[in-house]
Order: C-alpha cells, then sequence, then structure tokens
C-alpha cells in the first residue's frame, strides 16, 4: 500500500517496544561503574514490569540483521570497516583504539551491540510506517546522536535516530521531524541532516556559551542549517544549568510546538536522552519524568500519531527508567500528569527562545507573531536580543566522566497511581432523548437552535462506527432546584417555573418582552434540567475512576454559555458548564477548574458568573469585532481579565476583522491557552464546545475544520492527567457540526490525533500559508495583559514603541501597565561576530519620524565568519548562517543585514552616483551600496546616521503603476485614521500607519503579501520580505509623486 493511501486509512495499533539483548555485552572495561552501562536498560525493565506497563506492549527482541550497505547510509564505508576490526583484536588493543575517539569505550562484543541497536530502530519504524503499529519505544543503547558519519563520538557507535530516519524515508515519508532532548547537544544527527531540508532538527541541549560538552560552536542557536537544508535545524542552548519543567515547557509552546506544526511531519523521532533529569550526576537540570511525557504527549499530535522513542543518554539509572515508564504510558494513550511551572523560566532559556526565533523568522511564517528581526532591535522587548557568545577554551577541557555508584544518587519512589491500571479507558456520550419538546413555538424547524442539532450529531457517530466503541447513556437525571441555585438566582429560577404552566401565545409574549434571543415552551425547564442533569452526572462518573480513565462528551440543548446568574439569553435558559464548575468543586472536593468555550460568540453569561472566582479559570476564543459581534456590548476584549480574587482568571482571546480559520485558532493555543492552563493546573477541564466557529456555519462565519477542533480536544486532554468533559453549547450547520463532533469525539475515545491537520501539499506544504494579521494583533494585546498574571508568558512579548508618540484616547494601550521587564544582562562582548544577529544600541530619538541607526562612528565592517572548531580542528560540513537562495517549500527572504561604514567625505575623489541616501524610523538594516558624492557632502557638516539601501530586489515586480490620483502624502491610516508615521503601499496604494503606532502597514503585508511601502514622512522604501531599504529607477516616480505632494515641488534628481 502506497504511504498516501496508508494516511487516509490510519487507526491505532500496539505500542512497540524494542530491546537489542546483546546490549549487555557492551560495557567500559576500563571503569567498572562508568554510568552508560547495561544496568540503565535493566532499570528500565525492572520499572515497566513491576507497574505493568510493559505487558500492554508488543515487546520486540528479533530483527533482521543489518548489513554493511545499510549502515553506509548515514556513515562512511571507512569507518564501518575500521569498526569492524575491533571484533578481531584484544581488549588492550581496543581499548587503545577508543583513545583516537571522543568518550568512547568498546569491546569486542560492542559492534553487534551497536548493530542490534541499529536493526531495533529500523524494524520498529518499518512497523510504524505500515501501521502495524501506533507508536514505538526503542529501549537500546549504545546511544547514538553523536555518532557522526566518519566518527564514533560520546558513548555513540551508530547514529540510531539517523538510521530510523532514513527507514522512514524508504517507507514514504517526506519529511520528518527529530527532537533531540538529551542534555548534550547531538551534533551528530545535526551533520547528518544539516544541508537536507526534509527533515527538520530540533535541539534542546544544555550549552553555556560552549562550555558545556561537547564545546562546538556549531551548537548555537545560529547555525540553521546549509543549502537545501537552511531554516531545518533549530538549536535551543540552554546558557545555565538548573532549568526546570518552566524552562522546557516554555520552548514547547512558544518556539517547537508551532515550528513543528507548520513542519507537518509525516513521521516523529524523538531522541530521548533523560539526562536532563533532575538527579542526573551529568546534566545538571532539574527535569521532571512528567515533564518528558508531556513532550512525547503534544509531539504525539503530530504525524497521526507516527512517532519512534530512541533512548540516548541518562545516567541515573533508576529516575532515567521512571521518565521512560511515563513516556510509554503517553504512547500507550494515557493522558501526562500534570506538572508544577511555579517557578519563572530563565532568563536566559528566554533570550534563547528569541534568538533563535530571529534567525528562524524569515524561514517559518508560524513566527509572524514575532516582528521581524530589525523590530526586534528597536521594540521595546523586555529582554536582550544577545550576541553570539563561545566561551570554550579546549585548553581547559573537563575530565572524561568516571565512576559513578548508582546507590549514591537520587531516586523516585513509585506510587500506586504510577501502575498501569487493568480498566480499559472509557469515552462517554450523554444526550438527552426527550430535547426535542425545547423548540421555537413560531419558527419550528427554521431557527437555527433546533432539536436536530443533537439528533444529526448522534446519527453522525453511530453511522461512523465511533459510538460503537464509546459507552451511551441517555441521560434521565434532572437538576435540582439546589445544583441550580449554585450558580442561578432564585428569582430567576421562580421566573422560568411559571413558564411551565403558560399557554404558547403567552410564552411567545414572555420570550420577547423578558427575554434576549430566546424562545419558550412549557417543556423548556424540564428540558434545561435534564441538560445540567447530563452534565453532572457526566462529572461524577469521571470521579468515579482514577484521573484519566474516563473523558465525556455531552450532547445536550438548549446551550448554556450566555446565561448569566440572573438572566438567561442567547438560547440559553441556564449555564449548565458553570453550573457543573461549581458542582464538582463541592461534591468532588476539587480547587480548580477550566473553563475552555471555544464557541464562536463570546460566553458573557460564564465569564460573569466567575468575574470574581480565583479557582475557576474562563478562557474563550471568539469572533469580537471590536465589540459588535454577539453579545454586542458585554466586557469580552483582551483586557477584561476579571476582577478582585478572579483578576488574571478570565482570558479573552477576541478576534476582529477578516474570518479566522484553524492557523489562528492553533496560535491562540499555542501562544495562550496552553501555556496559562499548564500554568494555572487544573484538575478538571470543560470545554463549551460551541461548533458555530467551524466551516459554513451560517451565524460564525468562520473557517475552523473539524481537525482543528480535534487537535485542541486533544490538547486540552494534557491537562488535569485527562478529566475532561466537552459539552455542547452552538453550531448551527447540522453537517459542520456533526463532522466536528465526530473529530472531537475521535480523539477522546482513541487519545490519539489520526486526522492530519491539512491534506498533503496543501497550505504548508507548498504555499506560505498566511495568519490573519489582525489575529497577530489580537494574539500580541492578550499576551501583554496576561503576562502580568502569568509568568510563562512573559519575556516573548513585544511592546510596540511609542517614543514621541501621542496616542490617541482610542489606543489599545490606554488599557493595560507596561509589564515589569526582565532585567536586562550585562552586554556580551562576541567571539564570533553575526552582525546581523547583535543588538547595536541605537541614539536616543526624541521624535518618532527620525531615523533609528547606528551611529556612524560606531559602525565597523563585519569580519568573516570562520567554519566551526571542533576540539581544535575544523569542520567544514557545518555552515554559519548565509544569505540564501529561495527554497520550497518555503521562501528564504532574510537578507544580510550589514552596515558598512562611511568614510569622511574626500572632495578630490570622484564618485559619479547620484543616489541619495535613504533614511526613516523604519530599521537600520540594509545591504552594502556605494554612496554617493551628495551623501558625503550632507554628512560632512557633523554628526550624522546613515542606512544603505538595497540597489535591487527581487520583488520590485510587485511594483504598481501610481493611480491617477497620484500620492497623497498628507492623508491618514485607513484602519485607525491617525496621520503619524503613514506609509503607502506600492501594489494597491493602501495608506497605513507604521510600527510605532498601530502596525497597520506591517499588517497589512502579512494579510496580503504586498511587499513594499513607500515612507510618507521621509520617502524611503521598505521592502518587508528582504528586511531592507531599496533604492532603484522603478521607484522614483512613486518617491516624485510623494515629493511634489509633500514639498509642492518635484524631487531633485528624478
Amino acid at each position: 500500500m502506497l504511504f498516501e493511501d496508508r494516511q487516509k486509512s490510519r487507526t491505532t495499533g500496539p505500542t512497540l517496544v524494542g530491546f537489542n539483548e546483546s546490549q549487555s555485552e557492551h560495557h567500559n572495561t576500563v571503569c567498572k561503574n562508568h554510568p552508560e552501562s547495561p544496568g540503565r536498560i535493566q532499570s528500565i525493565k525492572e520499572v515497566l514490569t513491576k507497574t505493568k506497563v510493559l505487558e500492554k506492549c508488543q515487546v520486540v527482541t528479533d530483527f533482521l540483521e543489518i548489513d554493511d550497505a545499510d549502515l553506509s547510509i548515514t556513515h562512511e564505508k571507512e569507518m564501518i570497516a575500521k569498526l569492524m576490526e575491533i571484533e578481531n583484536k584484544t581488549q588492550e588493543e581496543i581499548n587503545k583504539e577508543c583513545e583516537n575517539f571522543d568518550s568512547i569505550y568498546m569491546t569486542e562484543k560492542s559492534q553487534k551491540a551497536a548493530r542490534d541497536g541499529v536493526a531495533c530502530v529500523r524494524e520498529l519504524t518499518n512497523r510504524i510506517m505500515a501501521n502495524e503499529a501506533s507508536n514505538g519505544f526503542a529501549i537500546i543503547r549504545p546511544p547514538g546522536h553523536h555518532a557522526d558519519r566518519d566518527n564514533p563520538s560520546g558513548f555513540c557507535i551508530y547514529n540510531n535516530a539517523s538510521q530510523a530516519a532514513e527507514e522512514a524515508f524508504f517507507n514514504g515519508a517526506e519529511r520528518i521531524l527529530i527532537v533531540d532532548l538529551d542534555v548534550h547537544h547531538g551534533n551528530g544527527t545535526q551533520r547528518m541532516f544539516y544541508h537536507d531540508k526534509r527533515v527538520l532538527v530540533f535541539s534542546i541541549h544544555r550549552y553555556e556559551h560552549g562550555l558545556y560538552w561537547p564545546h562546538l560552536r556549531e551548537s548555537n542557536f545560529d547555525r540553521i542549517g546549509s543549502g537545501q537544508g537552511i531554516g531545518y535545524n533549530a538549536n535551543l542552548p540552554l546558557n545555565e544549568e538548573g532549568c526546570t519543567d518552566s524552562d522546557y515547557l516554555s520552548i514547547l509552546f512558544h518556539v517547537l510546538l508551532p515550528l513543528a506544526t507548520q513542519f507537518d511531519p509525516h513521521f516523529v523521532i524523538v531522541s530521548a536522552g533523560f539526562d536532563s533529569l533532575a538527579g542526573d550526576p551529568l546534566g545538571g537540570m532539574l527535569l521532571t519524568p512528567d515533564a518528558y511525557s508531556h513532550f512525547i504527549y503534544h509531539l504525539k499530535s503530530l504525524a497521526q500519531g507516527r512517532m519512534l522513542v530512541v533512548l540516548e543518554g541518562g545516567y541515573n539509572h533508576q529516575v532515567s527508567a521512571v521518565a521512560a515508564q511515563k513516556c510509554i504510558k503517553v504512547l500507550l494513550g494515557h493522558a501526562p500528569r500534570p506538572v508544577d511551572l511555579t517557578e519563572p523560566a530563565k532568563e536566559s532559556t528566554v533570550m534563547s527562545c528569541v534568538n533563535l526565533v530571529t534567525v528562524l523568522r524569515s524561514y517559518w511564517n508560524c513566527f509572524d507573531y514575532f516582528p521581524s528581526r530589525t523590530s526586534l532591535r528597536l521594540a521595546s522587548w523586555p529582554i536582550a536580543n544577545s550576541s553570539v557568545e563561545f566561551k570554550y577554551d579546549p585548553s581547559s577541557r573537563p575530565p572524561d566522566t568516571g565512576e559513578i555508584l548508582q546507590e549514591n544518587l537520587m531516586s523516585i519512589k513509585l506510587k500506586a497511581s504510577d501502575d498501569l491500571p487493568s480498566d480499559e479507558l472509557e469515552t462517554i456520550i450523554y444526550f438527552n432523548e426527550g430535547d426535542d419538546a425545547h423548540h421555537d413555538l413560531e419558527e419550528e424547524d427554521r431557527h437555527p437552535e433546533k432539536p436536530a442539532r443533537t439528533r444529526r450529531i448522534l446519527k453522525t457517530l453511530k453511522e461512523s462506527g465511533v459510538l460503537d466503541r464509546c459507552v451511551e447513556r441517555n441521560s434521565e437525571r434532572s437538576a435540582t432546584d439546589e445544583e441550580i441555585r449554585m450558580v442561578h438566582t432564585k428569582k430567576m429560577l421562580d421566573h422560568l417555573k411559571t413558564t411551565e404552566s403558560m399557554k404558547e401565545e403567552e410564552l411567545m409574549e414572555e420570550a420577547q418582552k423578558e427575554f434576549n434571543s430566546i424562545f419558550l415552551t412549557q417543556d423548556t425547564l424540564k428540558v434545561a434540567r435534564k441538560a445540567i442533569g447530563a452534565v453532572l452526572q457526566s462529572v461524577d462518573e469521571i470521579f468515579e475512576k482514577p484521573a484519566g480513565l474516563r473523558n465525556a462528551l455531552v450532547i445536550v440543548r438548549p446551550p448554556g454559555h450566555h446565561a448569566s446568574a440572573s438572566k438567561s439569553s442567547g438560547f440559553c435558559i441556564f449555564n449548565n458548564v458553570a453550573v457543573a464548575a461549581k458542582y464538582a468543586q463541592r461534591r468532588h472536593k476539587i480547587k480548580r477548574v477550566l473553563i475552555l468555550d471555544w464557541d464562536v460568540h463570546h460566553g458573557n453569561g460564564t465569564q460573569e458568573i466567575f468575574y470574581e472566582d480565583g479557582n475557576v479559570m474562563y478562557m474563550s476564543i471568539h469572533r469580537h469585532d471590536k465589540g459588535n459581534f454577539y453579545p454586542v456590548g458585554e466586557p469580552k476584549d483582551y483586557f477584561d481579565v476579571g476582577e478582585g480574587d478572579g483578576e488574571g482568571m478570565t482570558v479573552n482571546i477576541p478576534f476582529s476583522g477578516a474570518p479566522m480559520g484553524d492557523l489562528e485558532y492553533q496560535m491562540a493555543f499555542q501562544r495562550v491557552v496552553l501555556p496559562i492552563a499548564y500554568q494555572f493546573k487544573p484538575e478538571l477541564v470543560l470545554i463549551s464546545a460551541g461548533f458555530d466557529a467551524a466551516i459554513d456555519d451560517p451565524l460564525g462565519e468562520y473557517k475552523v475544520t473539524p481537525e482543528t477542533f480535534a487537535l485542541m480536544t486533544y490538547q486540552l486532554s494534557s491537562l488535569a492527567s485527562g478529566r475532561i468533559i466537552t459539552v455542547l453549547e452552538g453550531g448551527y450547520n447540522l453537517t459542520s457540526i456533526s463532522n466536528s463532533a465526530l473529530a472531537v469525539c475521535e480523539v477522546l475515545q482513541n487519545r490519539a490525533m489520526l486526522r492530519r491537520l491539512q491534506e498533503e501539499k496543501e497550505q504548508f506544504a507548498t504555499v506560505k500559508a498566511k495568519l490573519q494579521s489582525s489575529s497577530i494583533k489580537s494574539i500580541r494585546q492578550v499576551c501583554e495583559v496576561q503576562q502580568r498574571h502569568w509568568h510563562i508568558l512573559k519575556g516573548f512579548q513585544v511592546t510596540p514603541c511609542t517614543v514621541g508618540l501621542e496616542l490617541d484616547d482610542e489606543s489599545v494601550y490606554q488599557h493595560i501597565e507596561s509589564p515589569e521587564p526582565i532585567a536586562s544582562p550585562e552586554p556580551i562582548e562576541p567571539s564570533d561576530p553575526i552582525e546581523s544577529i547583535a543588538s547595536p544600541d541605537l541614539p536616543e530619538v526624541s521624535d518618532y519620524t527620525e531615523s533609528i541607526v547606528a551611529p556612524i562612528e560606531s559602525i565597523s565592517p563585519p569580519e568573516p565568519i570562520e567554519a566551526a572548531e571542533l576540539n581544535g580542528s575544523i569542520d567544514e560540513s557545518i555552515e554559519p548562517i548565509e544569505s540564501p537562495e529561495p527554497i520550497e517549500p518555503f521562501e528564504a527572504n532574510e537578507s544580510d543585514e550589514s552596515i558598512e561604514p562611511i568614510e569622511p567625505f574626500d572632495p578630490t575623489e570622484e564618485n559619479g552616483s547620484d543616489e541619495s541616501i535613504e533614511m526613516s524610523d523604519q530599521s537600520s538594516s540594509g545591504s552594502a551600496h556605494p554612496p554617493s558624492q551628495q551623501d558625503f557632502e550632507a554628512l560632512s557638516s557633523g554628526p550624522a546616521y546613515a542606512v544603505v539601501p538595497l540597489a535591487d530586489c527581487p520583488h520590485l515586480n510587485d511594483i504598481q503603476p501610481l493611480p491617477l490620483a497620484g500620492i497623497d502624502a498628507s492623508t491618514t491610516c485607513s484602519d485607525c485614521n491617525i496621520g503619524a508615521e503613514v506609509w503607502t503601499c506600492l501594489t494597491c496604494y493602501k495608506y497605513n500607519c507604521g510600527r510605532f503606532v498601530h502596525e497597520h502597514a506591517l499588517m497589512h503585508h502579512l494579510s496580503t503579501s504586498h511587499p513594499m511601502a513607500l515612507s510618507m514622512a521621509d520617502l524611503s522604501v521598505w521592502c518587508y520580505p528582504c528586511e531592507a531599504y531599496v533604492h532603484h529607477p522603478i521607484l522614483i516616480p512613486a518617491k516624485s509623486a510623494g515629493h511634489e505632494s509633500k514639498f509642492g515641488e518635484a524631487m531633485p534628481h528624478s
């Protein structure tokens, strides 16, 4: 079967666990208690057996032997032949041979162990790619990620992860993601694929500016690939020891998950080194075993769950075994246990994240949330964007790893909850057969909130076969007055009781007179009681079993999230989810409840009920349209964050402008929902699942697909140990809500993402899909406000510079206070100058229209970047950042931002150029171009600042002729009507404000891809894709028209 067909028929299967039994004969004969020993595997086997995890897996110990041809795909034939000779040498000769390598030991049996390890990963990969298994874990040694093409290194003989990648390619994969979590940089894996765009390698490792092994310059953030592979290598260097779960999960949410989602792999390989764990004798980090399982969980949402975890390092044997067990439980479909993120991420970690985003931003538009490289320098960024620094001195190399006694290391005591439960995972579907008694008496089935909504969902679930694998509950439970009054007032309830005796005419009159968007029948109260009752029944049954063994989908109506404590509204009688939250707290003695509302309409009722509650978090992603979308006039903007004890417990993500879809909702989850929810650490998750943001909904008009609803459900299931209840709210296209509910139910039932997020050759695969620019602005505003309450957001947010600019009363900034910035570190002197990464000191600017560039006297020409030094030798395979040619599927549009020095004008020297220097407030960026004589004359009178524009640009073809009306330099921004810092697009000639106002010019570029704009302030031209100024004869007509409008005369030299 072709891989394309296997993608369409993807189902769940067993989890494979592979062992190479011959590893027991690979050990260090010189250092008897060396930490990389057979005891590592034995400890893992013991924990897996004791907790009954291994019996739920399919164990693989027999595989086809591999030959030299297999190994030569990733390793040089000379290396393979040399290592084979080891088998015929004495141990003394072997030890002598190992001295030629860095941190290598072997026995005569080591070759077989290493080859069996490779055979194991290839066998597991083959079965996973063939849909014979869901995923797998290769528990093998020796590890592999340091081994490169021509040398073993760092306890590693052959590169297991690279061999698994090649096997996946052989089985039809076209894109492979390798995530390396070992505390040491996987330099061998990086070198294997440094020029290959088919493989995205992402490594999180301890670095300390090169002081930590393997002491390589190539391990830093600026080494992002070369040639066709540029942009496909991502290093996240940790420059301090003691990093915690907060550091690693900040990396996951802000950098890794957006990047991996856009890459859209067909296969995921995790190099699972457990030496980042607290208690590891070599790592120096403080990760918990549960943190590893969260990485596995979220990466498992990619590639339809096709994942292979490969054991790398980890030298506290017992703690590593616990981490491996927790990862395998997640592979089996169990939710990870909560982690504690009370401690903020280190400033150095945030700095590394920002640095990596800075160099990758031009290749991946998932980072459009962040400003451009130049804007990073000019924005009020809470941290300093550091220079590249490499501190390692080969003469001070620390000694090699010696003996470590395992009994002297910390251990983790296993709990009863760590055992794999004997009960199967259950998904319960709740519904009320009698909900058709609540309907619109006047419009009947023409009303969008009609009984057919729940009937169609149940029909779709049954026809798909999903319902047969779930537990059905036709709930007959009715909520009591006492239960309803946990949230709603007695007056409201008494009022609704009077409707039970009203006639039809009275009911229609009552609904119109007393309520907003409500219809009533004599049975409305009865149906509404049963809707709450079904949700409360789901809460009780969820808590009957240990966390994670049950989840629920509650398909009831009427919906509830618009109902406030005292009033029914918006098709909602009672607030089903709000009552459930209070009930769970009182009946089941939990404290923290998360309510996530993805209905396209804001759940104003739920927000009001919990607005001052410090234990219930309400998060809403909704259509806002600057307050003009229902519910109009309600507080639902980003600055509505709660009051009193509840301040920061309300998180609104309000979208305005163009219809939003998958990319915008996924960004909201990655940037806002997941980070904050993880720090909040709920004990129960309730989803207000309105499907009116779905494609083709007549009221929502948004474009969210069933696959994204499934992904959001999967991601939320990582919280509260999997205690999650999904409750139907809105959704008014019967086909859309049925397909969306089916996708959600599949995730609840399978505990896996089997659907692809996008069709092959769609969106990211071949076309640079664009985030709606207004969504980027909304998310930035949300994060800037919420970072005051949730430290996991701090340091990742951009505050646009407003120096010298008076914002009007409607400015978004009037609603927020400036967050306390993280203290900037002392300036670092770069040892390897990368001018495009370093942040130059910028002059103080008194007026926002002045040029913000480096002083002439402070600029020095950039020096060439040398090849990376590897232990005193030059490795020419690893290259620094270069200005790339455009590549597919992602355009490489990063320009070289070098700034050339300008010498004092010499009147005796001729210069025939008559081009003028471009000066503006946009950037200090620009490629070298000779300045003219006139430029030097202008500068000779005193201090000045200069930017040299590009003489050519690949985007000049997008310049369109001037409109008949010409250019009006006095016009205002077409979006905010502010006349400061206005630019005109040179493709459509729309006028928008610049970065120091509301960034509408940038947003216009992001939403239209129109590349170039002309400044009305100084008539400079900025190219967004090139991130540089441009001056070219084709631009003269526009510049001249602007000059004539601005000054009433033609531009000189035009």
